[in-house]
């Protein structure tokens, strides 16, 4: 089925912006021999006049060894009421690791690192100049000074250059992403609601945006035209009325003129009308549901490798019920897996051009083709896993990916992972379903976990189903090596199990329909010491396998307790929370036998939180035994309010009294 179309200038630069650098080429340089206006420590940064893209020099990053980190930077002036573009081009020799790349960073008035935007870079040895770009959409209020930053990943050893970077003034399109709320657009009559995103900006007029029409095209090329019925902060809302169409596939489109350079902007579908849905495998339903041999399906999930005998005897006595392994998976162990009641999702995330050991595009679809054919009759598969992070840049391939897998296997979705958290709209063409992987333990607070499920079901319009995947392992399992100190590794630990209770819960509030835990594979890596062939520094370090893996499945089995609520559909009452109930807590509502089950969970680590709830008519509380007595909360007339310590959550049954 044809996807969302989408013009090769989705992301655009205003017509002869200004450079904002200062010796961008780095010709320019000091009589000390250092470059002029960049921050580059030597040896490991200096101007090289034998290499150049253009004109006669660029900067050259040397580096044998992973530490120090070392970085290139340079202060720039920007305006936090406009947004920037930024990039340059690079290449490297003999390098080893995540490579070279350019970001801008933010303080605030004391220094404080607010963030920043950091395009994925090129990894590894790459010969021929690579182009490297960035947008940044918005600046924190807080910040107050800025630098961009020439740079090798931290770990990164070799050589590479850079060359011709550019900072400019930058206006992104009026329109985002268009979607609906059906499965793959495709409706056998019910009322389609479409969503167009708008990049709100002080270009754009919601307003004046929302008197543009929705355009449906017919096969016949007949045209109606739709009005939003809502606006949203940051989208239009359209409504049609699908069962008055005849079967076949009609263009929807939304257009508009750019406020700054007047070029016309287009967001299209496919809206395929059919007269009855078709039996499938595997599908998502209206309420954002994994539909599985004809079930409504939770996943409980965790990453794996491959898979051995062992490791199924470890599944099938736990909650999980499937697995996202990333090597491909012989039949006998699909055949072990599908007795064992676990599903898998399988891997297809590496056939692109220049990834890995693929060369071509051509030779990526033939090896999608060939790794989904072989195994698709399989009934334990459910899923295929499509994008594992890949850069914005590389869109059109990603949306063809997607395609390709559609086309070979229409009975199963696609799933990606990404932890590009603000561009989440921006990939909607090249995914089903959507996860984001927030890992924040130990540098960040668990409160992560709901910033980014709330963010990423922000992002689809609700109109996707969300599987995330929470943090189960430890950073020091990845950092040797790395350009991390031996303080720092020593430091990281794995989240606690309150930790990860909290963080899955987190992941529902916002809006998660099921869960991948990252990783099975990671639970015994810090069993042993790097002597011994795992990866804690010390034996004091050492965290062991048993008792990770009984906490794992303490919080697989929470899930697995409330399945049945979680997979519950009836609408539940119309309960919000007041003004004055915590920001810390996330919320969410299901509806079932009657019955308005209410998930609060405190995200805050540190201290207590009141939730304060109101509904529309006055309620009584019913009893269940799925919660601590501590969790049940107070209910009176149509009030609700309860008491949450850090990490804590619960799970409230309330009914309207008769």
């Amino acid at each position: 089925m044809k996807r969302i179309t989408l013009a090769l200038s989705f992301l655009f630069a205003a017509a002869a912006a200004a450079q904002l650098l200062r010796n961008p080429g780095f010709e320019e340089q000091g009589e000390d021999g250092s470059i002029s206006h960049w921050g580059g420590r030597a040896p490991y940064y200096s101007i090289d006049r034998s290499t150049a893209r253009s004109g006669e020099a660029s900067l050259h990053f040397n580096h044998a060894e992973t530490t120090p980190y070392v970085l290139c930077p340079q202060k720039i002036i920007l305006d936090k009421n406009k947004e920037y573009r930024f990039g340059c081009w690079v290449k490297s020799s003999g390098m080893k690791g995540d490579g070279p790349t350019i970001c801008v960073q933010w303080y605030d008035a004391e220094g404080k690192f607010l963030g920043g935007c950091y395009p994925s870079g090129v990894k590894d040895t790459n010969s021929e100049w690579k182009f490297v770009e960035g947008f940044i959409k918005r600046i924190p209020e807080k910040a107050a000074t800025f630098d961009i930053t020439c740079y090798a990943r931290k770990g990164s050893t070799g050589r590479a250059w850079f060359d011709d970077v550019f900072l400019e003034e930058w206006a992104q399109p009026p329109l985002s992403q268009i979607t609906t709320d059906h499965y793959r657009h495709l409706t056998a009559g019910i009322p389609v609601t479409v969503f167009v995103g708008v990049n709100v900006s002080p270009n754009v007029q919601m307003e004046a945006l929302s008197k543009q029409p929705l355009l449906v095209v017919a096969p016949d090329g007949s045209q109606k035209h739709y009005r939003a019925s809502r606006i949203e902060a940051d989208a239009l809302v359209f409504t049609i009325p699908t069962a008055e169409l005849a079967p076949g596939d009609y263009n929807v489109q939304f257009s508009t003129i750019t406020p700054i350079t007047n070029e016309l902007v287009s967001r299209s579908l496919t809206l395929r009308r059919v007269a009855a849905m078709p039996e499938r495998k595997a599908y998502i339903d209206s309420h954002q549901r994994l539909i599985l041999d004809g079930e409504p399906f939770f996943p409980i999930g965790l990453y794996f490798g491959g898979c051995t005998e062992k490791d199924v005897a470890y599944l099938r006595d736990s909650a999980f019920n499937c697995i996202m392994p990333y090597h491909g998976l012989k039949r006998e162990t699909l055949d072990m897996l599908h007795d064992a009641q676990v599903k898998v999702i399988y891997s297809v995330k590496d056939f692109y051009a220049n990834k890995g050991n693929t060369k071509t595009t051509e030779e990526g679809e033939a090896k999608v083709t060939a790794t989904i054919n072989s195994p698709k009759d399989h009934p334990a598969i459910m899923a295929w896993y499509i994008n594992d992070e890949m850069p914005l840049t590389r869109l059109p391939e990603l949306s063809a990916h997607r395609d390709l897998v559609e086309k070979l296997d229409p009975g199963r979705p696609s799933w990606v992972v990404l932890y590009q958290i603000d561009e989440i709209r921006d990939y909607i063409p090249s995914f089903d379903v959507i996860g984001t992987d927030p890992y924040p333990i130990p540098k960040s607070a668990p409160a992560r976990a709901l910033d980014w499920a709330q963010r990423t079901t922000n992002g689809v319009f609700g109109a996707h189903a969300v599987w995330m995947v929470p943090q189960i392992f430890n950073w020091a399992a990845y950092w040797k090596g790395y350009g991390h100190s031996e303080e720092e590794i020593a430091a990281c630990r794995a989240p606690t199990l309150a930790e990860m209770r909290a963080m899955a819960w987190m992941c529902v509030a916002g809006g998660a329909n099921g869960l991948v835990f990252y990783s099975w594979f990671d639970l015994g890596r810090m069993e042993k010491t790097i002597a011994e062939g795992g990866r804690a520094l010390r034996p004091d370090l050492v965290d062991p396998f048993d008792k990770r893996w009984d906490e794992v499945k303490q919080v697989a089995a929470d899930l697995k307790n409330f399945a049945d609520v979680l997979l519950a559909t009836d609408t539940p009452l119309a309960i919000t929370a007041t003004a004055d109930s915590a920001p810390e807590l996330g919320y969410r509502l299901y509806g079932k036998d009657g019955a308005t089950w209410l998930l609060v969970v405190n995200s805050s680590h540190e201290k207590a939180a009141v939730g304060s709830f109101q509904a529309p008519m006055p309620l009584q509380q019913l009893t269940h035994e799925r919660s601590p007595r501590d969790q049940q909360g107070v209910v009176a007339n149509n009030s609700i309010s309860i008491t949450l310590a850090p990490l804590q959550h619960a799970w409230l049954c309330v009914k309207a009294l008769p």
